[in-house]
C-alpha cells in the first residue's frame, strides 16, 4: 500500500449524504458474488467493553454505552475526544450524529458537531465480498450543508497482527463524496466480536481531519488495536 496520510475518524467524521429530504440506498450487484459475507457480528455494540488503540495522538480508549434506543461510542485520549451515536437497524449500520473535539495548541480547542437529515446508513448487512453499498443524504456541520454520497465495499479478508494479537479481518473500503467537492477514502479492518481492529484514511485536506493534520504537522496518523 503506498504511503498515505492516515487518520482515525470513526465511521462518521467523513460521511456524506444526498437527496433533499429522503435518503436513497441500494446494493450495487456484482457479476459473480461469493458466499463470503460480512454481517452484524463484525459491528458489535457491546455495552461497557473497553477497546484501547495506539495512535499518533497517543493511547485512545473506546467505550460503548447505551443511549436510549441507540448506542454512544466515546473515543478519548489526552487531546482528542469523539462521541458518536450508532445503531444497527434492519440490517444497516447507522451513524446518527457525531461530536468531536481536539486540543490543537495549548489554548486552542477545535470542536465540530455533525448531524444528518436521516441517520447515515454506512453499510447494509450482510454484504458479499466485492459487493457495494451506496447511500446518499444530507450532512449539517454548523451552518454548512452538504449533499453527501457514501459507497462502501467489502473487498476481502486479511490477517492482521497488532499489539492485541492476530486477527482474521474483513476489510471494508469507504468512499465519501460531498457536493462541495471534498472526497475522503477510508479503510476498516474488522473481526468478529471485537469489531474495529484498524482504520486508515486518505484525507481531503479541505476537511476537518485534514485541517487538524496540517495544524499539528502529522505526516502519518494511525490507529491500531492494543487491547480489548
Amino acid at each position: 500500500m503506498p504511503v498515505r496520510s492516515k487518520i482515525f475518524v470513526s465511521l462518521s467524521i467523513v460521511i456524506s449524504m444526498c437527496n433533499f429530504i429522503y435518503p436513497q440506498f441500494h446494493f450495487l450487484p456484482t457479476e459473480s458474488p461469493t458466499l463470503n459475507l460480512i454481517d452484524e457480528e463484525y459491528f458489535p455494540l457491546d455495552i461497557n467493553k473497553k477497546l484501547i488503540y495506539e495512535s499518533t495522538f497517543g493511547e485512545v480508549t473506546c467505550i460503548t454505552r447505551k443511549d436510549g434506543d441507540n448506542f454512544q461510542q466515546e473515543f478519548k485520549s489526552g487531546d482528542f475526544e469523539m462521541f458518536q451515536r450508532l445503531n444497527i437497524i434492519d440490517g444497516s449500520y447507522y451513524v446518527i450524529d457525531i461530536q468531536q473535539k481536539i486540543d490543537i495548541f495549548l489554548f486552542i480547542t477545535h470542536s465540530v458537531d455533525v448531524k444528518y437529515s436521516e441517520p447515515a446508513q454506512m453499510i447494509g448487512l450482510p454484504l458479499s465480498e466485492n459487493e457495494k453499498w451506496e447511500w446518499t443524504g444530507i450532512e449539517f456541520i454548523g451552518d454548512n450543508i452538504d449533499t453527501l454520497y457514501i459507497t462502501s465495499e467489502y473487498v476481502g479478508d486479511e490477517v492482521l497482527t497488532t499489539p492485541a494479537g492476530e486477527f482474521l479481518c474483513k476489510k471494508v473500503n469507504y468512499i465519501i463524496k460531498k457536493s462541495s467537492g471534498k472526497v475522503t477514502r477510508y479503510y476498516e479492518w474488522r473481526s468478529p466480536e471485537v469489531g474495529l481492529v484498524k482504520l486508515e484514511a486518505d484525507l481531503d485536506p479541505k476537511g476537518f481531519a485534514g485541517m487538524i493534520q496540517s495544524l499539528l504537522g502529522y505526516g502519518d496518523i494511525y490507529f491500531s488495536l492494543i487491547s480489548v
